[in-house]
């Protein structure tokens, strides 16, 4: 009978269940041993004991290889379809046009375990960078950019269209201010953070970086900084003159609406 090996030790029964899944869905045989005793005290059980998660000996090699790419972000589509943020159908997007993929980021930012895991990930590519502060534009990328923020433990502010302006939510205090990050959910065109850019050089702060959870423009944003994402997908969109998917037949949605350019 074949033995199971530890191949990686967790704190978090949540990113423990997320590498298991991971696992199981390419299809590894896992075992997370001590799950059962942090599920039933997480508090105290996890002080004292590591979820230790466990794949067949023959599968060692290919299973830790799995685990490193998830660890440098290759997952990032998979979560996302996992928490169901990437939807296949055909729907109306705010521009007008229509596309075959719609990205639901509210399903995203409703599991705040797997908010924090990704934005730790987006962290990761901050941390070399000499900033004050990290700014998230109203609304989805508020949370994102707080949580950020904390990770490097540096200042946040947010941003806000008020009478079709982009301006800093009134009350921030920005005199300490000299350099700053970006941070957006999902960029298509950009033009939103563009608008922040614009927002904060207007103050004399330098925006050395955008980040985002998904870059769906396929790369093609050019911030006039570097822009850094967890995930790129090229995703077509269509005039609705010309859209297949309606000469398919096949029935539209229109997903909620944001101010998103």
């Amino acid at each position: 009978m074949e033995n199971y090996v530890t191949i990686a030790k967790f704190e978090n029964i949540f990113e423990a269940d997320l590498a298991r899944s991971l696992l199981e869905d390419n299809g590894f045989d896992v075992n997370l041993l001590n799950e059962r005793v942090v599920s039933l005290a997480p508090g105290i059980a996890s002080s004292r004991l590591s979820l230790e998660l466990q794949v067949l000996e023959s599968q060692e090699a290919k299973a830790k290889a799995l685990l490193t790419e998830s660890e440098n972000g290759s997952d990032t589509e998979y979560l996302l379809k996992n928490e169901g943020a990437i939807l296949e159908g055909h729907f109306k997007l705010t521009s007008g046009r229509h596309s075959n993929l719609y990205i639901e980021k509210i399903r995203l930012l409703q599991n705040p375990l797997l908010a924090k895991t990704l934005c730790s990930r987006l962290a990761a590519l901050i941390t070399d960078d000499d900033v004050d502060c990290v700014v998230g534009p109203a609304y989805g990328g508020i949370a994102l950019a707080f949580e950020v923020a904390s990770i490097l433990d540096k200042s946040f502010v947010f941003s806000q269209r008020k009478d079709g302006e982009m301006v800093i939510r009134s009350g921030f205090d920005l005199s300490e201010i000299k350099k700053a990050v970006v941070i957006e959910d999902i960029v298509t065109t950009g033009g939103s953070v563009k608008e922040v850019i614009q927002c904060l050089q207007d103050r004399n702060i330098e925006v050395i970086k955008v980040g985002a959870l998904v870059d769906r423009s396929g790369g093609t944003v050019d911030f006039g900084v570097p822009f850094v994402s967890l995930l790129k997908l090229d995703i077509p969109t269509y005039d609705p003159e010309a859209c297949p998917l309606c000469s398919a037949g096949i029935p539209i949605t229109q997903p909620g609406s944001s101010d998103k350019k």
